[in-house]
Parts: structure tokens; sequence; C-alpha cells
């Protein structure tokens, strides 16, 4: 049958080539050879063709189809006939089917699985507005061009639920393996959720490159296995498939109707709702990452001290398991290996849950090392005795551990470390020798503006500190905090610290001469760290404790020597929900911070009388519309136009509020009342013949006229009169104030 046709011209239409052979007939690629446009034909067989009954009902769906102007959808334009052959003309699409691209490139990223079933979900569901089940959604049939925009084809097996005769059920290998339980079975009722289900199995095969009885030779054997076994999920052939989208596939093709999505928006909300998941997932892992500045310049990490250092006694070494880094990681695992093969080999979880297992990752080692001044310190980590130093490479999991180190006679330093994965980490560490404490002695205090006298035998010093307050250890011990004057210390070299919260200790060894006082200045350092946000949309402001960062529209801010501590980071767009996080910003490492805002949205609701075009801010959404039409749209200020050939149009500027629901319904065929007045440049009332589009009404101010819904030219003329302003476009509608007064002014004036 197809060869024959080559070449041959039906009705205007010069048939160029095969595309493909259906149940119905067969697709022909032809051309228009007066409008010189390319269309798809599908020429329906004989058999059918000869179907009065069949025709007819044909006709009936075939009207209803080419009133969908769903992008998504592939057109339907007529249904003619010509030389006995009846035949469809559709909207031609260039592209390669789902099931061409599968057998080409294999599973589809789940990303971009769901950016293609969500255009099929959309399709789908304005059919289903309309009344209309497709009964044979699959691969097949579902075109992508060559920017990856989806078009449903093959109406043609359509049930158009507001009718009440049933259509022919075409069934082949290929298509029953998308079919429904119920339809399967051949119920007389058929619904919505037929389709989704067909939805749910061409996801199935997007995801795993196979149906779940790719193996099954019979027809009877598909029939069985679609009816009453249970699918193998598709995680067990592609683990690389999010555990909660592997919920969704599932659901989607449950063989009970209602254990499925109810309606594509359902399982359009789903998917939305699991991606949103996805998102704030990545966000969080994105949000920890850190790392050191300038490593080349500082190589050896310096430890923040955390606790006083006090002089203990050195542990006795023990051998323990962390003295063999390797051999206790060894263990670990296999004691997890181990408790992991008992669990599921006690069948404590059931396949129902085998999606919500969650299995442990066995984290990247990483490595500490650590040397002191003096060596030979014991190292204690997490309250065991790993070495002493000079301690190179030791290898840990990633984690927060305690961390000491203790020598006889000198102060211990305890403080605590943190390790990511891989990480190498160098502490360099000093102990300050102790001195055997004398008997307290009271100091003096000395008075405001007298001039201290060190003994004759011993020697005094006088400390201050930026900022004040800091706490001052001589020889590792306490002594106050500043400013301090510290006096009767033998002469002689001794070590001070100055430390305080958030600032660079001060170290300095001095010498102290009898009878003399010595004045000490310490300028203390900040510990300081870098804050680096990234930010969608580039134009979003950012806030640090309520303190705006940038002016300029950049994708990145990035904030240098900030003090260290916690902070609040705001960022804020407007039409966007607003980003906080607290951070912690630590010495001389950069933390990064990722915010991607999440526009705020509402729903429009159009409906339009008898029919026409709507456009959203000067882009077409919808051509010749006649249903119900929902769009989530920022929230912000939009631009709604809506196009009848014979009625006109309709212009009106809608403001979007977050989760608003905003309903608008234009009926071209009503005619509002309304109220126009004339006055003169003094407001008296005058006299004045009313035109509308330009046409003479022979009706005169004041006056009340019925006028159409849309914009119109309301003006009025008087002689000797011109109108102030000039005439302008207006636009009748109900929720309008519909009184128009018009001033009129000497043309002398």
């Amino acid at each position: 049958m197809s060869s024959s046709f080559i070449g041959k011209v039906l009705d205007n239409y010069r048939i160029l080539e095969r595309l493909g052979v259906g149940g119905m007939g067969v697709v022909f690629k032809a051309i228009h050879i007066k409008l010189d446009k390319v269309f798809a034909i599908k020429i329906i067989a004989p058999g059918l063709a000869m179907n009065e009954h069949f025709i007819k009902r044909f006709q009936t769906e075939a009207k209803s189809l080419a009133k969908f102007e769903d992008p998504n959808i592939v057109r339907i334009y007529d249904l003619r006939t010509a030389d006995d052959q009846w035949f469809i003309v559709m909207e031609y699409v260039d592209g390669t089917t789902l099931t061409e691209k599968i057998l080409k490139d294999g599973a589809f990223h789940w990303t971009e699985a769901l950016r293609i079933i969500k255009q099929v979900l959309s399709a789908v569901g304005h059919a289903h507005e309309a009344g209309i089940i497709h009964r044979d959604i699959k691969p097949n049939n579902i075109m992508l061009n060559d920017k990856g925009f989806v078009k449903i084809t093959d109406f043609g097996l359509a049930k158009d639920q507001t009718q009440s005769t049933n259509t022919i059920t075409v069934t082949s290998g290929g298509t029953l393996f998308y079919m429904s339980p119920e339809h399967v079975k051949g119920s007389s009722f058929i619904d919505a959720r037929s389709d989704l289900y067909s939805v749910g199995m061409t996801l199935y095969e997007m995801l795993t490159s196979i149906v779940p009885f790719q193996n099954i030779k019979s027809d009877f054997e598909i029939r069985e296995s679609i009816v009453r076994q249970e699918f193998e999920k598709p995680r067990s052939i592609n683990p690389a498939i999010p555990a909660g989208l592997e919920v969704i596939v599932m659901r989607s093709i449950s063989k009970n109707p209602d254990d499925r999505y109810q309606t594509a928006d359902a399982m359009m909300k789903a998917i939305s709702d699991f991606e949103a998941e996805m998102e704030i997932s990545e966000t969080k892992a994105e949000e920890k990452v850190t790392h050191t500045k300038d490593p080349l310049l500082n190589p050896v990490k310096p430890a923040k001290i955390s606790a006083v250092p006090s002089p203990v006694k050195s542990p006795e070494p023990a051998l323990k398991l962390h003295k063999y880094p390797y051999l206790k990681i060894a263990g670990v695992l296999a004691v997890l290996a181990t408790i992991t093969l008992a669990i599921f080999k006690s069948g404590i979880f059931s396949d129902s849950l085998s999606s919500d297992i969650q299995i442990p990752v066995v984290k990247t080692q990483s490595r500490l090392t650590i040397s002191s001044k003096p060596e030979a310190s014991w190292v204690i980590l997490s309250g065991d005795t790993i070495g002493q130093t000079p301690l190179t490479e030791y290898a840990l999991l990633p984690g927060q551990y305690s961390l000491q180190i203790s020598k006889d006679q000198y102060g211990s330093v305890d403080t605590t470390i943190s390790l990511t994965e891989n990480e190498d980490l160098g502490i360099a560490f000093t102990l300050h020798a102790l001195q055997r404490e004398q008997p307290p002695v009271q100091e003096p205090t000395t008075p405001p503006g007298k001039q201290v006298v060190a003994s004759p035998s011993l020697a005094e010093v006088s400390i201050q500190s930026d900022p004040s307050g800091s706490e001052v250890w001589l020889n590792g011990t306490f002594k106050g905090r500043t400013p301090l004057q510290l006096s009767k210390i033998t002469p002689g070299t001794h070590h001070i610290d100055i430390r305080q919260e958030g600032y660079e200790t001060y170290l300095r060894d001095i010498h102290l001469e009898a009878g003399k006082n010595q004045r000490i200045t310490a300028q203390m350092a900040r510990y300081t760290g870098e804050l680096s946000v990234t930010k969608d949309p580039p134009s979003a402001k950012v806030y640090l404790n309520g303190k705006k960062m940038n002016s300029q529209d950049l994708p990145e801010v990035k904030i240098d020597s900030l003090p260290a501590g916690k902070y609040l980071v705001e960022v804020t767009s407007p039409g966007y929900k607003s980003h906080q996080q607290s951070v912690e910003i630590q010495h001389n490492e950069i933390t990064a911070l990722n915010a991607r805002l999440v526009r705020k949205e509402g729903n429009l609701n159009i409906q339009v009388r008898p029919w026409g075009s709507i456009y959203i801010d000067d882009q077409l959404h919808k051509q010749s519309s006649d249903v119900k039409y929902t769009v989530k749209l920022p929230a912000e200020s939009h631009d709604i136009k809506i196009e009848h050939p014979t009625f006109g149009i309709w212009r009106k500027t809608v403001q979007i509020s977050a989760d608003e629901d905003i309903d608008i319904l234009v009926n071209f065929t009503r005619e509002i009342p309304v109220l126009i007045k004339a006055t003169d440049e003094n407001d008296t009332s005058i006299s004045a013949e009313i035109f509308i589009d330009g046409k003479q009404t022979g009706r005169f101010t004041p006056g009340v006229l019925s006028v159409r819904i849309g914009m119109h030219r309301v003006e009025v003329k008087k002689d000797g009169y011109g109108l102030d302003g000039g005439v302008k476009e207006i636009l009748i509608d109900s929720d309008n104030e519909n009184t128009l007064v018009y001033k009129l002014k000497g043309k002398d004036q």
C-alpha cells in the first residue's frame, strides 16, 4: 500500500515519503502544492474506510481533536477524502520518537526523563480536561524535535468521554506493553487513569531502557504479567534512579486504578515535589563545601585552642587498635559487611520497603599529621592514646574528634578538630614548660597615676592589650585579664601568652631585669575568614546581619576579612522567596553558600467564550481555546491579551500574588451598558455625537450605550470642538468603571 502512494497527489497534497505504519493506516510526509508547506497525512486503512460507522464516529472525534491547541499535541487540521481514500491532515514534526531515542542512546538520565514526561503530562492533562482519553500513550507516539520539545501523536484511538459510543481498539505487540490492566481485560470503562498508567510505563522504559516484561514471548504471557504479576522495580535495573522517583513510577503503574495518580495534575505535583526535595538536598550538600585559603602559603592549618592548658601527667602508652589505623578501618568495614549481610538474610526488610532502605556509605579516609615542640609529646584522640609526636599521616574516617597534646613538665593543649573526606590536615603545637608554683603572694594594687617601682631584687611588668580584657598567662599559669600589673617576678626570661576568643594568640618571650618595670602593649590580630555567596538570580541582594553587602547584579558575592564568628545571611529579590541561613566563619577559611531562590508563583485561570487565542506577556500560550486554561505565573504584573478574529481584542494588566488563584472570564458575546458624557473646558455638560470604533452610533451625550466586551475606540464629536487628549483605546469590561467622561475644547481656544 505505502510504496504506491509515493509521488501521488491527493487533494493538493503531494506524498513525499512514508513516515510510519499503524493499526489504522500509513502516515506519510506530504507537501501542499499550492501553499508549499509540509504536512503529515495519515491515509486510513481501506478496511476501516469502508466502515461507515467508523468514518462517522471518526469525523466527530476529529472535530473534537482539531480544537486542541496544546503545544505538546500534534495538531489535526482536516479529515478529507479523495480518490476513494480517507486521510487526516496533521502537523508535521521533524524529529525522532522516544522509541528511536532509547534504542540509540539507552536509558535517559532521570532529570532529562522528567523534563520530557512533564510535557507529556501537560498534554495528556489538557486532553483529559476536554474529555478525551488517548488510550495509546507509548514511546513510539511521543516525538522529540531537535530542541527536545515534545509532541504527542496518534490520537486516532482516542475515546471522547462526552460521546456514548466506544472506539475501536487496535492492539499490537508494541502497544500491549503500555496498556493498563483494565484495558487488557477489555473493561468497558477506561478513564484518564489508564492513560496515566501508560505514561508511567513510558517513564519506566525511559529510566531503564526496557519494559518489565521484555523477555516474555507470547501476548498471553504479557497480558498475564500486566494483570497479575508484580513488576521488577526500576532501581534493580538502574541503581542510579533516585528512590523517590522509583516510588512515583511504581505508583503510576499500579494494577488497581484507585492506587494510581487520579489526574495528570496529581502526578505532575508528585514529580515537582520530588524535584524540589532533590534540589534542597543538593543545596544543603553544596553549602557544606569549605576549603583552606592559600594552601601553598599556609601548608599547616593552625589548631583553634578551645581549652585552657593544664599540667597533666603523660599517659602510659598502651597497645590499641588506633595505633594500627588501616587494621582498624578494615575491621570496621568487615563488621559492617557482616551486619548488613545478616540483616538482609534475616528478611527483616520486605520488598515493599526496599526503596526506603538507606545503605551505609563508607567514607573516604582522611590523614592527620601532628608535630610539636618539644617532640615526643603524647597524642590523645577522643580519649585514646594514638602515639607520640611527630605523628605522620595517621588515617581516620571523616568526622569531629577531641585532641589533647601533653608532656611531663609542660602544659597540655586541648582542642577539637573536624576532618572532611580525603582531607590532609597538618597541625603544629608548642607546649610551654611549667615552673614550680611559688607560695601565693598578695600583689599590691597600684593607685591610678602612681609610678610603679620594682623591688631591687625582683622585676615587674605592666601589660595592656587591644582588645582589652584579654587573658594573660605567664609561663603557663593564668594571671588575670588586661590591663594587668604583675610585680615580684623573678628576673630572667619568661613566656607570656595573651589570649582573646576570636583573635590570634599573642606569644612573646620577655627578659625581665631586677628592679625594673617592663611595659608590654599587645596588638592582637583578629581571626578572619571569607564568605562566598553564589546566588540565583544574579540580581538578588545579600544581607549580612541585616546590612546589605552588594550593589552590583553579579552571580557571586565575596566578603573578605570577615571576623570569625556566626552570621545570619539573607538573600532576597523581588518576586522570589527569600533565603535565610546561619553560617559560621572560620579563621583563614572560605565558607561557601549557594542561594537558589524560588520564584513566588500564583495560578491564572482563563476561560474564553466562545473562543479565542490567549497571549501572556506577548507570548502565545493557547490558540483558539474554548476550554479553561490554567497556568502558573511569577508573582508580578502580567499583560493578558485575548484575541478573536471577529470580536477583536480584550487586554488587561493583571497582578499575580504568591499562592493566589485568579479567575478571568472573557465573554466576547456579552454587552455592557456604558454611560458616556461630554463637558466643555468649564466642566459644563454639552451634547456631542458618540462614535464607537470610528462608526457613528446616532446617539448623543449624555447617553447609555450597550458595548460588547473588549478593547474599543470610544470618542465624541461636536462641531467647533476638539477632543482633549485625543482618541484612546478603552477596555470595556464588567470589572471596570463603565462611565466615560470626555472633555471638549473650542478649536479657537
